[in-house]
């Protein structure tokens, strides 16, 4: 689906660097608490996603909570090509959004962080990949639903993965520029995420930290 994601995006300047570090996706968070938050229904949305699309790249949104008929309108409004599922959402909410013609859907998956087992994961994981939903696997945030800076067990994830094989999944969970290469390299993920790690204060994406943070994980997928 994507190899860098980027989410959080607010403003032109943070599409033109996610585009220009050679990240390939955006996430825009259409959550009303987050201080990430941008409202689908502005016009500031809308120049956001044509923007990224001009660029070529995958527009993500991420909702917590949301009611199906939110999540289609602000799909067709911004020509998203996925939607992230980032709160408390049953899998039968995959069938109603398949049903409106929303057929890519990320599921985020919550992990504790600390030592994990592979039976752990599983238990998380298994009741929606086996609906062929992509996986985001990040650190539990409680209540914020995300955004906690902390990182994973990567070590056992690899486990889980190749023990599993069959699922399409992305690494998420305190990634920054300093630590995204070893999470690669631990972990085995294909894809990555960060919002939080990219930012010199809270909800502000940094060009220069964007930039480090795609330089140092596209060496480290290519190695993969």
């Amino acid at each position: 689906m994507f190899h860098i994601k980027i989410c959080g995006v607010q403003e032109i300047v943070d599409i033109e660097a996610v585009f220009g570090s050679g990240a390939d996706a955006i996430g825009l968070n259409f959550y009303p608490p987050s201080c990430r938050f941008i409202d689908p229904e502005e016009t500031s949305a809308a120049h956001l996603a044509s923007k990224a699309g001009e660029l070529g790249l995958t527009r993500i949104g991420v909702f917590v909570n949301a009611p199906v008929e939110a999540m289609q309108r602000a799909s067709e409004r911004l020509e998203l090509e996925a939607v992230q599922l980032h709160g408390d959402e049953q899998v039968g909410i995959v069938s109603g959004l398949h049903d409106k013609g929303i057929t890519e859907v990320i599921r985020a998956i919550k992990l504790p962080v600390g030592p994990l087992t592979i039976q752990a994961i599983e238990n998380r994981v298994n009741p929606w990949a086996s609906l062929g939903t992509h996986l985001l696997l990040d650190a539990d945030g409680g209540k914020n639903h995300g955004g906690t800076g902390k990182t994973l067990d990567w070590g056992t994830i690899r486990q889980w993965s190749d023990q599993r094989g069959d699922v399409s999944w992305t690494l998420a969970g305190g990634l920054n520029p300093g630590n995204v290469a070893a999470a690669i390299a631990k972990s085995g993920a294909a894809s990555v995420d960060t919002a939080s790690g990219v930012e010199e204060d809270r909800g502000t994406k940094s060009g220069r930290l964007v930039s480090q943070f795609s330089k140092h994980a596209l060496a480290s997928l290519q190695r993969s």
